[in-house]
């Protein structure tokens, strides 16, 4: 942004004569663990845009330093383990001298930017390799950058320039949650006709009990509510996310923008069907499964619940297999646990587990359960359709959504319900295969290339609605 002006500037190494739609990769290069949920859809956009051929399309990650994005170099990309790209997006190497020059020159220009520049500079020099001389080379910056921050607020130096007379780029970027929640939202949200964002949900602000309490937590309506009022767009993941943005924001008084809606790609399925495995498995012993990270909103705590009535009342049921990470508010469902200790017979919980073993669960499992409180969309409930499992899910509207209507639906808080379900599920053998039969007629897994069709699609007519805005605003 230009300092005189306060006009947007071109994203760092891009041609600003082109309009350009851009998918950002700064969460998933920050995120550490297996990937779920939001992470899951990042990286289906990220692998999308870098294998598309298509010139305007670049992936970028937001530089710390200047707050500006710029495409991602060839050791990113290796990071987050994509290999499959379009040959032009291969970068040409760094010289690791004139790195170094761009290294020193940027923490000259940005003193005030946190470690995370540091350490990403360090990287950018070392062409990503980590090690002995990446970590002095980011002390020796970070030393730079405190001792020009020392000498900035002594008056002994003065603020380097920054960027200035450059005719904006007719670029929008598809920033992600890990931008959009993050502490450089406010300036960003400024930059009026290059920013959308992609939403799940709106769960932070609709219920904040039932999320853990943390700065990115906090920062998530404020940040939303910038973004939309400087007429950002919206790319929902379902109808039901749609529903709760424009409810949110017509609730705070601020115009809703234009809301893009894609259908979510059945991803671990069209994986299945590279390897060829999608047909059903003899699991020997059947079981029930819930995958979904554990947290208080998932609602694991009535599953247990439910599986100790079934033992209280001496009823057999399969086992419940829960797939998922452990995440916030479990002390309940974990204190649960240890005063029911006959449990651990009756309810595994896997941990994180590989796609390859998740499409095994899938393809043997008797059937799934997602009594989640609250969803965005719930992507085990339709992949339990994906591969040709039925599921007994919540009454909240994004699970039916994601199911079509065509699966049993009780609400998250009516235990008996869910009990006279699960057991009906269990023993009734002939209401089992009609809901199979449902599903084997009415169902069809999303294709991944059609997914990205329509963001793709979104992000073009955004890309040329702002594109008008900028040259009005040009004079062009």
């Amino acid at each position: 942004m230009d300092p005189k002006t306060d006009k947007i500037l071109p994203i760092e190494g891009m041609d600003a004569r082109r309009q350009q739609i851009c998918i950002d990769a700064t969460g998933l290069l920050a995120w550490r663990g297996a990937l779920a949920g939001i992470q899951r859809i990042e990286d289906f956009m990220v692998r999308a845009a870098l294998a598309d051929p298509d010139p305007d399309i670049e992936v970028v990650t937001l530089d710390p330093s200047s707050r500006r994005f710029r495409p991602l170099e060839n050791f990113e990309m290796e990071q987050l383990g994509i290999h499959e790209i379009a040959p032009f997006r291969q970068r040409p190497g760094r010289k690791r001298l004139a790195a170094l020059r761009q290294a020193f020159e940027a923490v000259r220009r940005y003193p005030k930017a946190k470690r995370e520049a540091d350490r990403q500079l360090a990287s950018l020099v070392t062409n990503g390799r980590t090690g002995l001389a990446c970590t002095i080379l980011r002390l020796f910056l970070r030393a730079y950058r405190l001792w020009r921050r020392a000498g900035l607020t002594a008056g002994l130096f003065h603020p380097g320039r920054e960027h200035t007379g450059e005719r904006a780029a007719s670029s929008t970027v598809l920033i992600s949650n890990h931008v959009m929640v993050g502490e450089t939202m406010a300036e960003l949200s400024r930059q009026t006709w290059y920013i959308v964002f992609l939403c799940h949900d709106m769960i932070p602000t609709m219920r904040p009990d039932l999320v853990g309490k943390g700065k990115m937590q906090s920062a998530f309506g404020p940040n939303l509510e910038a973004l939309v009022r400087s007429g950002a767009a919206a790319f929902c993941t379902s109808e039901a996310a749609a529903q709760m943005l424009g409810d949110h924001m017509r609730a705070a008084g601020i115009h809703l923008p234009p809301v893009h809606r894609f259908p979510m790609p059945s991803l671990l399925h069209e994986k299945a069907s590279r390897l060829g495995t999608t047909s059903r498995l003899d699991a020997g012993e059947p079981f029930v499964l819930y995958c979904s990270t554990i947290e208080i909103r998932k609602n694991h705590i009535m599953l247990a619940r439910i599986w100790q009535q079934a033992i209280d009342e001496s009823v057999r049921l399969p086992r419940l297999v829960c797939v998922g990470r452990w995440g916030w508010m479990v002390e309940e469902l974990s204190a649960y646990l240890d005063a029911h200790p006959r449990l651990k017979d009756q309810i595994v919980f896997t941990g994180p587990v590989s796609d390859e073993e998740l499409i095994g669960y899938y393809r043997s499992a008797s059937f799934g359960v997602f009594p989640s409180h609250i969803e965005g969309w719930g992507y085990a409930a339709s992949e339990c359709l994906d591969f040709g499992i039925p599921v007994i899910v919540s009454t909240t509207p994004s699970l039916i959504e994601a199911t079509g209507g065509l699966m049993p639906a009780i609400d998250s808080n009516d235990q008996a319900g869910w009990y006279a379900a699960i057991r009906k599920m269990a023993e009734d053998h002939a209401w089992r295969s009609s809901l199979l039969e449902r599903i084997e007629k009415q169902h069809r897994p999303t294709p991944t290339a059609a997914s990205w069709a329509a963001i793709k699609a979104g992000l073009k007519e955004s890309a040329y609605r702002q594109s008008e805005g900028v040259a009005r605003y040009w004079g062009l």
